[in-house]
């Protein structure tokens, strides 16, 4: 299987051909995907996780194939789309189960609040192993740049259970329209998130205390500090920053151009070198030694900070509307604790920040992240690895057939619902004396398209 599937994984490193492709052309197949889960890894995280115990209608394998073709097939997916998801002849086929079942909405919300969330973990974990596993040395190289960031949903009714609220509390009868909010922090690393986490306390709407506990919990998977982690300038805390540095963990970052600090020596930047991307102009890298907000001592950490301004001056006439338009500054300034990287580099580094951003779109315009399948907090997590595993198998199908993210997740669906319907055809023609849920027949049509039983 490594050897038939290792050729999805030889990524182009651009993706500016989007043109639109018929079904024949694909490098890569809905069939090289399926083949791609792990049902029997799954079947032994089920028994040790024990997430089928009491379990009478959705067992964990069925709710996690029911969430991953939900995911794929449906634009907004909610609860009552997973109910008709659930009865189609499509996924019943694709997935070898019995037709004729129902599941009603109200007992996947419920099976959504109460199932294990470590089966779902687990299942991320393992297959992010198993597809890391097949990396080049190149491409693991590419991975250890890790983008670091949060996003916000909204609820759009008063039916989530925790969360916090931004802005001023509406009062008088506006007052129970207060919407909630849940905070996603990830770490990407340009295919898959390495760490992705849920918070719904109110202390974690800063970024200083949210993106600090996101690159603790990355620091401990990485004993050979081998990851560079780069984040926008809502991390300024010297706390934070000390801490990694304490870990040995490098960091490429952002800070505000006045933030105090005192110079402890200025490094030479080639002339070679000021042309930094982004058309940016490398101004000065010095060492220098921080200071906290509020603090009249300085650090005692050495850390550069890089100065550079843009080549064309940028209009920075202040908003009117402050709070929701962000000043511009024709300078920026750049921090790190690596003190090798060349200048040009460390701006290179936090150019491919935005990576994160897009990836954060593409989740919520393509699949569902933008509203709440589930209001409580176990539904939550559920639906944040199940969203994760979806996405690495789309972005596989996206880089190798060399898609834009809506028309991969499109052409994907076309072809498992092909997929589907050619499977229906093949039992209609060739299996008609097996019962469709006897395991005999489940097993020859299993090794037909190419799946262990």
């Amino acid at each position: 299987m490594k050897q038939a599937v290792s050729k999805i994984f030889i990524f182009a490193e651009s993706n500016k051909h989007r043109n639109i492709m018929h079904l024949d052309e694909l490098k890569c197949h809905a069939t090289d995907l399926v083949r791609l889960l792990p049902r029997q890894m799954l079947a032994r995280l089920a028994k040790s996780t024990e997430v089928d115990r009491y379990a009478k209608e959705l067992q964990g394998e069925r709710l996690f194939n029911l969430l991953l073709y939900g995911l794929i097939r449906c634009k907004r997916l909610s609860q009552r789309k997973l109910e008709k998801v659930f009865e189609s002849r499509a996924f019943c086929t694709l997935f070898d189960y019995s037709l004729g079942e129902r599941v009603s909405h109200s007992s996947i919300s419920e099976r959504l609040s109460k199932v294990n969330v470590e089966f779902f973990r687990k299942a991320y974990e393992v297959f992010y192993d198993k597809l890391h596993s097949l990396y080049t040395p190149r491409e693991i190289e590419r991975k250890l740049l890790v983008r670091v960031d949060s996003t916000l949903v909204a609820e759009t009714c008063n039916k989530l259970k925790k969360g916090f609220t931004v802005g001023k509390r509406p009062v008088g009868k506006d007052a129970c329209r207060q919407r909630r909010q849940v905070k996603y922090t990830m770490g990407y690393e340009g295919f898959a998130a390495k760490l992705a986490e849920v918070l719904d306390e109110p202390a974690y709407l800063s970024e200083d205390v949210a993106l600090p506990k996101a690159i603790d919990g990355m620091i401990k998977k990485d004993p050979e500090h081998s990851n560079l982690y780069v984040f926008d300038r809502g991390l300024s805390s010297l706390r934070a920053y000390d801490s990694m540095t304490g870990q040995h963990a490098r960091f490429v970052g952002r800070i505000k151009t006045n933030r105090s600090m005192e110079t402890v020596r200025v490094l030479e930047i080639p002339e070679a070198d000021k042309c930094a991307p982004e058309k940016l102009v490398l101004d000065e890298d010095k060492v220098v030694h921080l200071r906290e907000g509020g603090s009249r001592k300085f650090g005692t950490e050495e850390y550069r900070v890089i100065t550079a301004h843009f080549k064309e001056p940028r209009d920075t006439t202040r908003p009117q509307n402050k709070g929701k338009a962000k000043r511009v500054e024709n300078r920026i300034c750049f921090i790190t604790n690596d003190m090798e990287l060349p200048a040009k580099e460390v701006a290179e580094i936090y150019r491919r920040r935005w990576d994160i951003e897009v990836f954060f779109r593409f989740l919520k315009q393509e699949l569902s992240f933008s509203h709440f399948l589930s209001v409580n907090e176990n539904g939550l997590q559920v639906i944040l690895y199940m969203t994760l595993i979806t996405a690495m198998l789309v972005m596989i199908y996206k880089r190798e057939n060399k898609l834009g993210y809506s028309m991969a997740v499109f052409t994907l669906d076309l072809e498992m619902e092909d997929y589907a319907m050619g499977l229906a055809s093949e039992m209609a023609a060739g299996n008609r004396g097996t019962p469709h849920g006897s395991q005999k027949g489940k097993h020859k049509r299993l090794e037909a398209n190419g799946l262990t039983p």
